[in-house]
């Protein structure tokens, strides 16, 4: 007799792209008790093959479609840089793959659709790599929406700030990035969801271009926004990628409330409550060529290393992924491709607001 929560035959897994979220991906796959067999590829040879060394791979490629198309791989994970996500993941679902791809789900809308697409006329499932979910924060207020605590929602206001440094880091890798693509996209992402798919109607946006990443790369220091919807309600939301390299939340704060008829949720998510300074400099998890003297521990999106395991969002979400390709039970956390593919159009249409100065109506499907 099986039971759906047991893997009887593991899981391979194909993870593409080695920067510092692939490699995550492919340790903590690699740490998975069900994971049977590991691929990883990088266009890079030697960044390829340190981190098969690293994570003890099965295989490893320069190739994307060599290892995603393996018969000995089940689940794929698309880490490579944001504006190259969609071959690798069109090439995973046409071989019948699951596939995971990370937030964004596309820059373009053409590419993300053309996904989805190709995910129904094959049958396989396709999730947006949306780490936040699993933080217990956002999962809290995601269940005592869902329980009634605050009722109809009404307004929300949330704000997410990035150092230069990790901004740099995207922007030089993924040109055409910008801030709400990026990073906003996470605000976007928690507030549909708690809104149960709710969409908003029109978007305003201004943005700064003062600063020194417009200086350097021509695009936006920060992007905010006005969200409307059908039903009157309102949300107001932000972007910055102008705190110092030196800040001491060195990867990201962000704070997020939700108003209701009945309630209100609030959560202030800015680290300072972890404060550590130190005579040694402490580098950033995810630009380590930066590094800072005070530093407010936990501020790595997607977790943290200790005693030689790693413990957080990302390792819980890895594992969510896996464990639905194993068992055949949909997770309830994972973001679907279609809901990356909605917060990508949102996030473009804040883009063009900041643009045009206009306001931006947008219309869904079904």
């Amino acid at each position: 007799m099986s039971r759906s929560r047991f893997i009887a035959d593991g899981v391979g897994v194909a993870v593409v792209g080695s920067g510092s979220i692939g490699s995550l991906r492919a340790e903590i796959a690699h740490r998975h008790p069900s994971v049977d067999f590991l691929a990883v590829c990088d266009t890079v040879e030697d960044r390829a093959s340190r981190l098969a060394a690293s994570c003890e791979a099965d295989t490893w490629s320069t190739e994307a479609t060599e290892i995603v198309t393996r018969d000995d791989v089940d689940a794929v994970i698309i880490a490579s840089t944001e504006d190259s996500h969609f071959e690798p993941a069109m090439a995973a679902v046409q071989a019948g793959k699951t596939v995971l791809v990370e937030k964004p789900f596309t820059i373009l809308a053409d590419e993300g659709h053309k996904l989805l697409a190709a995910a129904e006329e094959y049958g396989v499932s396709i999730y947006t790599g949306f780490t936040q979910r699993f933080r217990r924060r956002y999962l809290a207020i995601k269940e005592h929406v869902l329980k009634g605590y605050v009722g109809d929602v009404t307004s929300a206001k949330a704000t997410i700030y990035l150092t230069q440094a990790v901004a740099r880091s995207v922007i030089s890798r993924a040109g055409t990035t910008t801030p709400s693509v990026n990073t906003m996209t996470y605000l976007f992402d928690l507030l549909a969801w708690y809104l149960g798919g709710t969409l908003p109607a029109t978007a305003y946006a201004a943005g700064s271009n003062k600063g020194r990443i417009h200086e350097e790369f021509g695009a936006l220091d920060s992007t905010w926004c006005v969200l409307t919807y059908d039903d009157g309600m309102v949300a107001n939301l932000g972007v910055s990628w102008e705190l110092p390299e030196f800040w001491p939340a060195y990867v990201a704060s962000m704070d997020f409330e939700l108003f209701g008829r009945d309630g209100v949720i609030s959560v202030k998510d800015d680290h300072r409550d972890v404060l550590m300074a130190s005579h040694k400099p402490v580098p950033s998890p995810y630009t380590p060529d930066t590094s800072m003297n005070v530093a407010m521990l936990g501020s790595y999106m997607p977790g943290d290393w200790a005693l030689g395991e790693h413990f957080g969002a990302m390792q819980e979400e890895t594992h969510a992924f896996i464990n639905s390709v194993g068992t055949g039970r949909p997770d309830p956390i994972l973001a679907t491709g279609s809901e990356g593919m909605d917060v990508l159009l949102v996030s473009r249409a804040v883009d063009e607001s900041a643009r045009t100065g206009q306001v931006v109506p947008m219309t869904w499907a079904g």
